[in-house]
């Protein structure tokens, strides 16, 4: 799986083929509230940016139009969150709920494109009509139809989904999509039942409340303020002053490839730690040696979807914790740290964002539109993911507006590889090209020097 944006994303050229969705019938009136991280990026519904998330992956030869078609409705009625719709109403936002086989999808439109960036120029122009916050359906799917082999391309508003979700839809098209090719009359896909988002959304909504004296509310108040009162900022200049946004600036590296990350993981292990630990140590290692101060602080989201019933759903199954990373002698120390930091963070993702924001009252201020933040997945450990390399899957994300860095590390077959998101300017653009240099050196000389002191003769 490659994690990238819509501007880094190059298609092979071919017969562009967009699929339409018909509404069926009228919704129904839920009682069910949005999520708080949908709450909080739907906003006012009339002025929501378009921030999308697409899968994509190749199929065999060209493309079934009938199969793509079937298997994109067959995934809106499996998952409820993709028959959520949303209202402004004089109190908050409402979800209306469609029932299954509402939303009947059909080829719409083909025209064939011979240049990879005017049909990446053309698919963002056309997901940024269909993938609005505002609009039901708020997803939209695509096939690229090429003789050889041909790509499903399938997005969504961040409403619908989250990183996890997007692995889900491939593995789950995939299944889909080849059942029909097996057998249009009677597919079977081989699908196991799976629960709703709008079912989590109804347990988030009846939370108890944390008291203010709870240690780990306490904890987190001590840590933005900390930050100033505010989210945790990228610890360098970015050429963006309070206030300021610049367009979307994105780059994929490779930090390590599968060998190296074996290796990595190995060198982690022996201090006890996990993957994450080690990424974010190096992140601490990396921001001090271009000049940065020798404790980093950001978010990082984890997943919350700890029931069974939710381990396969699509929706926004994240929340946060804070942590921070103090930078010590060597990385070995360094990877020490973050483990423990990490470990004393996770307790802190069980206080509800809208309780930590409440409690804090005025003397929180969102200074930023963006957080610092960096995420981790592995996608070695999620069902399916040996179809992810040879169907050349994609987790594509929209490009839109930023004022801070953001971080997304990915592990995949291949190895680990970073997306960086930040301001497209030229202060942002040396500072990135500064910072990742060194962590891909301070990651690589770790392996380099845990290799030697293996071969180290005993005694010496």
């Amino acid at each position: 799986m490659q994690v990238t944006s819509i501007t880094e994303y190059a298609p092979r050229p071919g017969a562009l083929v967009e699929f339409s969705a018909a509404v069926l019938g009228a919704p129904e009136p839920s009682p069910i509230p949005p999520s708080f991280n949908q709450s909080f990026h739907l906003g006012d519904l009339a002025d929501v940016d378009r921030v999308w998330i697409a899968a994509a992956f190749d199929v065999p030869g060209n493309l079934d139009a009938d199969a793509l078609g079937w298997a994109f409705a067959q995934l809106i009625d499996r998952h409820d969150t993709l028959r959520s719709s949303f209202v402004p109403t004089p109190t908050g936002i409402e979800r209306m709920l469609y029932r299954p086989g509402a939303i009947e999808i059909t080829p719409a439109a083909e025209s064939t494109v011979s240049s990879t960036a005017k049909l990446r120029d053309d698919i963002r122009t056309r997901l940024e009509k269909a993938c609005a916050a505002a609009r039901f359906p708020s997803y939209s799917c695509f096939g690229i139809d090429r003789r050889d082999s041909s790509t499903v391309l399938c997005a969504f508003d961040h409403a619908n989904v989250d990183a996890m979700s997007i692995a889900v839809v491939i593995d789950e098209m995939h299944t889909l999509y080849d059942a029909y090719r097996r057998c249009a009359e009677e597919p079977n896909p081989d699908l196991p039942p799976v629960g709703g988002f709008v079912e989590y959304c109804r347990n988030e909504a009846t939370e108890p409340l944390v008291a203010p004296t709870d240690e780990r509310m306490v904890r987190w108040s001590d840590f933005l303020t900390e930050c100033g009162g505010t989210t945790p900022r990228f610890p360098f200049d970015l050429g963006i002053v309070d206030g300021g946004t610049a367009s979307q600036a994105t780059t994929i590296d490779r930090l390590l490839d599968a060998t190296q990350t074996i290796e990595f993981e190995q060198l982690c292990a022996r201090s006890g730690a996990g993957m994450f630990s080690g990424v974010v140590a190096a992140i601490g290692q990396a921001c001090a040696g271009i000049g940065g101060p020798e404790h980093v602080s950001f978010l990082f989201p984890l997943h919350t979807r700890h029931r069974a019933q939710f381990a396969r759903a699509l929706g926004w199954f994240t929340t946060n914790a804070p942590i921070t990373v103090h930078v010590e002698n060597d990385l070995h120390d360094t990877i020490t740290a973050a483990h423990n930091a990490f470990r004393a963070a996770l307790p802190l993702s069980t206080v509800p964002i809208p309780q930590v924001l409440a409690n804090l009252g005025d003397s929180f201020t969102l200074s930023r539109q963006d957080v610092f933040m960096v995420s981790y997945i592995d996608y070695t450990r999620i069902d399916g993911h040996e179809h992810f390399e040879e169907s050349n899957a994609h987790h594509i994300s929209n490009a839109t507006v930023s004022d801070d860095a953001q971080f997304w590390i990915s592990r995949t077959t291949s190895g680990l590889a970073i997306r960086a998101r930040f301001p497209d300017t030229a202060v942002a653009r040396s500072v990135m090209i500064s910072f990742i240099d060194e962590l891909v050196a301070v990651m690589r000389a770790s392996i380099a020097q845990a290799g030697v002191a293996a071969l180290a003769p005993l005694g010496t």
